[in-house]
């Protein structure tokens, strides 16, 4: 068949486009195989000294395809307002099972009939495991990480991702999107009040979706919840934590994370942003940047090779030939 102007598809050579890879990885501490997305920045194969922070992302089927797309967008050398990272998901076998905190069944009604719900519930400790003592040395060892990890989850994720940060924070960065919080008489809640933990140097991001609007009620369990963890952030019950609150009011539970990721990821790399092109005229600036990027986030943070590479090139075209001496002598500084 002929398409348009003679266009035969046929003819043309296809090639795939691809966002990342599906690792298959066997748990011993969950007895079962779980699959792993991975999407890695670009230059990533071509240089090869660079480490990268690691951003871990839960419920893989709905967030890993937009976020992995967007994060490269917002990260993309020289111009991004993000670090690149890798990011890792994990896609779901027992969704219920492994992000909620305790045992908790629920009893709800459809259509006229009650129905018991979550059942298989109180599995997050062992999951928490998994990734802390599987799935954290399985990425070290394949990938080139510089350390610095980012947990993000929506939902049953964003629950996880609060026991996580109240029980044992093993992550630098957390962003909670729309989070369960009503679970187990809220639970979480009450961690929060009785907490003595000292949150240094963890940020935290909160977002909130519109629920209340989309289900025509002024308020049920899950605003609720949420409103009651907000007070005791403003309260400054979580000592020393950095955190942040996002409300959005055009989105409901199922579309808010892909702006309350956006708007939380910008709030835990908010230093990364700066103008970029000032380092044409002053290198130095870039030294100086990174050393306020790593002294904002408690950990080293330096320029990517890529960085380098893409702004030789533009200090070529429009910066003076000094520039790019001094550029090319700061490369080699941080890669001999």
């Amino acid at each position: 068949m002929t398409g348009i102007a003679g266009f035969n598809a046929q003819t043309v050579q296809q090639e795939n486009i691809s966002i990342g890879i599906k690792i298959p990885l066997k748990s011993e501490l969950l007895n079962e195989e779980r699959s792993i997305w991975v999407s890695l920045p670009e230059g990533y194969e071509q240089y090869k000294k660079t480490r990268y922070p690691v951003i871990y992302v839960l419920d893989a089927e709905n967030n890993f395809n937009y976020l992995s797309s967007v994060y490269h967008y917002l990260s993309k050398e020289p111009f991004g307002v993000l670090p690149q990272a890798i990011l890792v998901a994990i896609a779901n076998t027992d969704r219920t099972r492994d992000l909620t905190p305790t045992k908790s069944s629920k009893e709800m009604t459809f259509a006229g009939q009650k129905k018991t719900m979550f059942a298989e519930s109180g599995g997050n400790v062992r999951f928490m495991k998994f990734i802390k003592n599987e799935l954290f040395p399985f990425i070290e060892e394949k990938y080139r990480s510089n350390g610095y990890k980012v947990l993000v989850g929506h939902s049953f994720g964003g629950l996880a991702a609060v026991n996580n940060l109240l029980s044992e924070p093993f992550f630098n960065a957390y962003i909670a999107n729309d989070p369960s919080l009503w679970w187990d008489q809220e639970l979480m809640v009450k961690k929060a009040e009785n907490s003595t933990s000292d949150f240094k140097n963890i940020k935290f991001y909160l977002a909130q979706a519109n629920n209340a609007e989309a289900r025509n009620v002024k308020e049920d369990e899950h605003e609720i919840a949420i409103g009651k963890f907000k007070n005791l952030l403003e309260q400054q019950k979580l000592k020393n934590l950095q955190w942040k609150y996002g409300f959005y009011q055009n989105d409901d539970h199922g579309t808010v994370p892909l702006p309350g990721n956006n708007d939380g990821l910008r709030f835990i790399f908010k230093s990364s942003k700066w103008n970029f092109r000032e380092a044409l005229k002053n290198p130095d600036l870039i030294v100086t940047h990174y050393q306020d990027l790593s002294r904002d986030l408690n950990h080293p943070f330096k320029p990517t090779e890529l960085f380098f590479r893409k702004t030789i090139d533009i200090a070529k075209e429009r910066g003076t030939p000094e520039a790019v001496t001094a550029l090319e002598k700061l490369q080699k500084k941080y890669y001999p």
